[in-house]
């Protein structure tokens, strides 16, 4: 019985092997298959996805810009409103030369150098046959630095309104100098340097949203300016001789920080987009009001009087490229005329004062570098076209959006 049970395992051990095997290759086959599948779903899935970039990149040219059937797909309605596809950069440039309502607070530091150089000749004699001058001849000359540090906050209430505080500082440093002829008909050099410093005049102005641009038209901004002499006003400041009774030079014992009256100006400002430029205009007017002041002559003794500075006209343009979408490009032409300012003493008849009329044209540039997403660097300089124009001014503005 031993012998026969003995035999009977060994088929039964054998079957149960063979059933084992079969079941672990049906295993195998079955997850090849699932392989198998799985790698033909991911051939499909590359194909769609090589046949999609296709599509994409023929609706697109060379430059990146959508085709015109890719336009017609989502073309806008002539007239509706948008706003200009400008970076950053180019949005913090348009800031200083038009507005931007996009950002709820900015604050702005600034810090400008502007330098003025002038030399005037004083010839008292005469001319032999039109061509020798026989007599003095007074040489003297003035060199400004101005250093004007200012904060600029804007709060924009809507799309619409928008709100501006500036508040100045200047520091001024002038050197005189003088060549000629001393009371006593000797030759004489004379030579003095000045420095002062303070508050200057502060201003406040609001903004509104006339249009909004569109395909057609620009986007338009009217603008109302306040400026209140809160500066050291350049009205009664004496004078001195400095050098001895031998110089000829007479200088002011002062500097002033601001021009003593208040100011309301107003004007409008544009900015169209002509993809890949952005040119941008502006007008402005200014009024200054006439103001009482204790002395209004540098002479010794107090005389009152009023003063009025003439009103002034002036206009801008320019164009800015964005580079990139963190650098960008501007140029731009400045304009201003005024008129000659007034005088009236006490007890005497209201006058002008010859030669304060003034023409002032500059050709400037600018930088703009968004450094960060809030943060930017602004650096702009002008070239004086005109003698009543600054040499030279060169300034670095950094404005923060929050």
């Amino acid at each position: 019985m031993k012998k026969a049970a003995v035999a009977f395992s060994l088929p039964l051990a054998t079957l149960v092997s063979s059933v084992v095997l079969a079941q672990e290759g049906a295993d195998a086959a079955l997850l090849q298959q699932q392989i198998d599948a799985l790698r033909q779903q991911l051939i499909l899935q590359n194909q769609q996805l090589f046949q999609l970039q296709q599509q994409l990149s023929a609706t697109q040219t060379p430059s990146g810009i959508s085709s015109p059937v890719a336009e017609g797909m989502t073309e806008r309605v002539e007239g509706e409103p948008r706003s200009p596809q400008q970076g950053r950069s180019t949005e913090d440039l348009l800031l200083e030369q038009h507005n931007v309502f996009d950002r709820k607070f900015s604050l702005e530091a600034g810090l400008t150098y502007t330098y003025y150089d002038r030399k005037d000749l004083i010839f008292n004699g005469f001319l032999v046959l039109d061509a020798i001058f026989l007599g003095q001849v007074d040489v003297d000359r003035i060199r400004a630095h101005q250093w004007t540090a200012d904060l600029t906050g804007r709060y924009t209430f809507n799309d619409r309104w928008q709100a501006e505080l500036q508040l100045p500082y200047l520091y001024r440093y002038s050197h005189y100098y003088s060549v000629g002829k001393d009371g006593d008909g000797r030759d004489g050099i004379s030579e003095h340097s000045l420095n002062e410093g303070g508050l200057g005049d502060i201003s406040a102005a609001v903004f509104y949203r006339l249009l909004t641009e569109t395909d057609t038209s620009p986007d338009l901004v009217w603008n109302l300016r306040v400026k209140a002499p809160t500066g050291r006003d350049p009205y009664g400041i004496p004078e001195e001789r400095v050098g001895g009774d031998e110089s000829n030079l007479t200088v002011p014992t002062e500097l002033p920080t601001g021009n003593g009256l208040w100011a309301l100006s107003t004007g409008f400002s544009a900015v169209k987009t002509l993809d890949p430029a952005i040119i941008f205009a502006s007008i402005n007017y200014t009024h200054h009001l006439e103001r009482s002041f204790d002395d209004i002559s540098a002479a010794e003794g107090n005389q009152p009087g009023k003063v009025r500075l003439g009103d002034a006209f002036g206009y801008g343009m320019g164009m800015a490229f964005a580079l990139n979408e963190r650098l960008s490009l501007s140029m731009n032409f400045n304009q201003q005329f005024g008129k000659e300012a007034e005088q009236h003493p006490d007890g005497g008849d209201k006058v002008k004062i010859a030669g304060s009329d003034s023409n002032s044209a500059s050709l400037g540039m600018g930088v703009t570098w968004a450094m960060t997403d809030k943060l930017s660097l602004v650096v702009n300089w002008a070239a004086g076209l005109t003698p009543d124009a600054p040499d030279y001014v060169v300034g670095i503005r950094l404005p923060y959006r929050f």
